[in-house]
């Protein structure tokens, strides 16, 4: 049996509340497999006042084992954060005696992994990620930080993170099976981050032959005009699907916004256009070399079926049968 403690920072509660629909396994199955006890969590758990605190110290001090340390929210460097639960102490405090005794420490969310929306814009309050400012090794722990085990801190980005990113990154730390090797350079499980959003985006058909949407509610591909920066988000989540499995940000018509990158949100403005340079997208993608995108997409547009280059503008497909599959015909033979 492990011991379990999450710690809301400076946060909206969204990885919470993502983790609240875990749906394969459930919540509770979740933690019954990954035979945890859970010790404090704001939601979860009646932390009247001075319990809370009580266990806390018994982590700190040694005499309660803390195995899993989560942090959610991002830290305030600038102004000392008080915490709900033990107002004696700064909660940037409590993070650092806590991560200094813990397993393993995780910063679930891209506010808690590289500061996020919390640390946009001005940042006044001087906010960050655990390990990370934004893509720079550093944060609140410093670069240097390992947990007991030997670990960085391991991030699990997202605005908010998939529930399989949270449950399954725990249930690999349980059973010893990620180490600093399945980690990439910003310190994410490879196994969940290895891929882009743009993989398996059901508009990959227009996208390839850049038929582009012109306006949301439209069948195309979202990348040329709207903003999305599916392209840019690395991160599996066309392929594990959200909400009872059922969808993405694309597949309900609305551009990836790469939440799970260290340089979100400011790095991604404009969120809902495309910034471009003499008609090219400033942010290319990262999976084809820039030169071979700027080429090929002219030649990509002229190959394009009169099928989807009407259904890209369209508010529903339009396409019917076989009028339109000569159409696509004549077109080819003149290709």
């Amino acid at each position: 049996m492990a011991n379990l403690l999450w710690i809301q920072a400076v946060c909206c509660g969204g990885e919470t509340a993502s983790l609240l629909n875990s749906d394969h396994p459930h919540l509770k199955a979740a933690l019954d497999t990954l035979n945890v006890t859970l010790l404090g969590h704001t939601y979860f758990h009646d932390q009247a006042l001075g319990k809370a605190e009580k266990v806390l110290n018994e982590c700190a001090g040694g005499k309660l084992h803390l195995d899993l340390l989560v942090v959610e929210g991002a830290a305030y460097l600038a102004v000392p954060q008080a915490s709900e639960w033990a107002p004696g102490k700064p909660l940037t405090e409590w993070i650092r005696q806590l991560a200094r005794c813990s397993d393993y420490t995780i910063a679930v969310g891209t506010c808690a992994s590289f500061g996020g929306v919390m640390a946009c814009g001005r940042n006044p309050m001087s906010a960050t990620g655990l390990q990370f400012h934004r893509d720079q090794k550093g944060g609140l722990l410093g670069a240097e930080y390992r947990s007991g085990a030997g670990l960085p801190v391991v991030n699990v980005p997202g605005c908010p993170a998939h529930p399989d990113w949270m449950v399954g990154t725990l249930w690999a730390l349980r059973a010893n099976r990620l180490g600093e090797a399945d980690l990439d350079r910003f310190n994410r499980p490879r196994a969940f981050y290895g891929k882009l959003a743009h993989h398996a985006c059901s508009r990959n058909e227009y996208y390839e032959f850049k038929a582009s949407a012109a306006a949301y509610s439209q069948q195309g591909c979202l990348f040329e005009n709207l903003g999305c920066k599916g392209t840019l988000c690395e991160s599996d989540c066309n392929e594990r699907l959200w909400l009872a499995r059922t969808g993405s940000c694309t597949r309900g018509g609305f551009p990836c916004l790469s939440c799970t990158s260290p340089y979100f949100p400011d790095g991604f403005l404009p969120f809902f256009e495309t910034a471009k340079i003499g008609g090219i997208p400033t942010s290319l993608p990262l999976d084809v070399p820039k030169a071979w995108y700027v080429g090929i997409s002219g030649l990509s547009k002229l190959a394009c079926p009169e099928r989807l280059r009407r259904n890209a503008v369209s508010f529903k497909p339009a396409w019917s049968g076989r009028k339109e599959a000569a159409e696509d015909g004549q077109q080819d033979n003149r290709l």
